[in-house]
């Protein structure tokens, strides 16, 4: 027999006829397999679901301690700050000691005494009578400035 591939003869041919489909009823067995695959999916989705709630809730402490360690940072700032002026305010204490020995052995200072204070009264006039001229007022004015300055520096 010849073989024609123009003509594909056996697309005529009478076809098989399909079986028909019809509806089965469930036996125990496979009633029980898809209760077992919705128990799965229940499963699978409450394990998904607690994985999320873990995810949120360490992200939730995560921000918690973050706060909490931001706030202890500033307090250890503050208390870092207190410090520092602390030790400045103690080393200029003790710093005072090393001016006033300067100022008694290298300047010659001295000390103001309760019997040099002079206390002026005004009378019922508002005036200042100025004692001597010249060098006299320097000295006094000098020494009333030296004076001045001692007494800030004692304690």
């Amino acid at each position: 027999m010849q073989n024609n591939t123009a003509y594909d003869f056996a697309r005529f041919q009478p076809r098989k006829e399909k079986p028909r489909l019809r509806v089965v009823e469930r036996t125990k067995r496979q009633k029980l397999k898809a209760g077992f695959r919705w128990a799965k999916v229940v499963a699978f989705a409450a394990l998904f679901l607690a994985l999320v709630v873990s995810v949120l809730y360490s992200q939730v402490q995560s921000t918690e301690l973050s706060a909490q360690l931001r706030r202890e940072q500033n307090a250890l700032e503050d208390m870092q700050s207190e410090y520092t002026y602390l030790t400045n305010e103690m080393e200029m204490r003790t710093n005072l000691s090393v001016v006033q020995e300067y100022a008694a052995n290298v300047l010659k200072m001295i000390k103001l005494d309760r019997s040099q204070v002079t206390y002026v009264t005004a009378a019922q006039e508002n005036s200042v009578e100025r004692s001597g001229g010249g060098l006299k007022r320097l000295t006094d004015n000098l020494t009333r400035t030296m004076a001045s300055f001692v007494e800030y520096l004692a304690p």
